[in-house]
């Protein structure tokens, strides 16, 4: 079926449109164009764009400030936004400085990437700046447009403190204890397995404080993007806490009524969903500095306590006790953990001595999963 000449026209119109904008801000004009603006300006610009420079430039430098600014920066003269200026210049902000850091000796180390460096960290003022271009630019189709994007995640996070809090926070959380994590700057940057759950979990933040503002249907269609782009899907009103690692994350369902502490770790494939028959309040909580391994799911509104360990592959229906490692399907208690939370140790690794323990626990359990008591033990033998 052949195109409307109306949509072809009104394509061909946008595109010099936007030609006109980029041009003219290259040359650091005002770029607030209007549908009305006339084309006949466009050979003028061109014109002055390409001719030579009378600025005292030397042209040895290529001019990353005057090519990428509205794609590296959002807009040109951002509004000097009071808690974004407070942050930013009485307070001391390590981690921003040493992702710029890693980025400027990345491109030393591999100059082909010192254009994607620039414009993904090093073009930016603030941490809150280069997530909210990273994900424009991860999560754009052409609907929803990166420059659209970017604008709704730099105003919410520049905005929020408890934001900005996370997103450094959750940072660490990668850096710490994800091995694949070799820098601050590879968390949010486009590398396969570590970002991804580190984007996805922005992004969801970004959702999250939308959909409290009651603008659900954007919201929502972060999650779908969220959904499509990285495989994990995070319901927007869900509440998680800060210093949160999904490690790789893709697989990961989470849904709307589920609360999520501080400091937890979340592998691959982890769902927290309801039981398919409940309404309202129906998804688990999950308790500050919990594991859960790779492929648990955990379903209904059930508890999850602090410093409990989920191993791998579990299928949770019943409540779990602070600070217990549970397994199986459905998942039984195995014994306590001694630390306080194995989310930060990530210690999961299948000894032999873990097995023995394993096994001896299962032995000494009753059909519905609980520990049997010594004095019970005694009377069955």
């Amino acid at each position: 079926m052949k195109s409307s000449p109306f949509f072809f026209y009104h394509h061909l119109y946008s595109s010099i449109g936007s030609l006109l904008l980029v041009m003219a801000c290259i040359n650091g004009e005002n770029c607030d164009f209007s549908c009305s603006s006339s084309l006949s300006s466009l050979p003028m610009i061109v014109s002055r764009n390409f001719s030579a420079r009378d600025d005292g430039e030397t042209g040895d430098e290529f001019p990353f400030e005057r090519v990428f600014p509205v794609y590296a920066r959002g807009t040109l003269n951002p509004v000097a936004d009071p808690v974004l200026l407070d942050f930013t210049n009485s307070g001391y902000d390590p981690i921003w400085v040493s992702i710029r850091e890693e980025a400027k000796l990345e491109a030393e180390e591999e100059p082909v990437l010192s254009s994607f460096l620039y414009a993904s960290i090093l073009s930016h003022d603030c941490l809150e700046q280069a997530l909210s271009f990273v994900l424009a630019n991860r999560l754009q189709n052409s609907t929803l447009l990166a420059t659209q994007l970017m604008d709704i995640f730099c105003n919410v996070m520049v905005h929020d403190r408890g934001i900005q809090s996370s997103i450094r926070l959750d940072v660490q959380a990668f850096k710490d204890r994800d091995p694949a994590c070799l820098s601050y700057s590879s968390a949010i940057l486009h590398l396969k397995f570590v970002p991804q759950g580190y984007l996805a979990l922005q992004a969801y933040r970004v959702a999250h404080k939308l959909w409290k503002q009651g603008r659900k249907l954007l919201a929502l269609a972060l999650q779908s993007r969220v959904s499509e782009v990285f495989g994990i899907d995070i319901h927007p009103a869900a509440r998680i806490g800060k210093g949160i690692l999904l490690d790789h994350g893709t697989g990961v369902v989470i849904g709307e009524t589920a609360v999520i502490g501080d400091r937890v770790s979340i592998l691959h494939g982890v769902t927290l969903g309801g039981t398919g028959k409940e309404t309202g309040d129906r998804h688990p909580k999950i308790g500050d500095g919990a594991l859960l391994g790779a492929c648990v799911t955990i379903l209904g509104n059930i508890r999850i306590g602090a410093g409990a360990m989920v191993a791998a592959g579990s299928l949770v229906l019943k409540d779990v006790p602070s600070r217990s490692m549970v397994a199986g399907n459905p998942a039984k208690l195995i014994g306590f953990v001694d630390e306080q939370d194995p989310s930060l140790t990530m210690e999961r690794d299948a000894t032999r001595e873990f097995f023995q323990n394993v096994a001896v626990a299962y032995r000494e359990t009753i059909p519905n999963g609980s520990l049997v008591s010594g004095s019970c033990r005694e009377k069955r033998h």
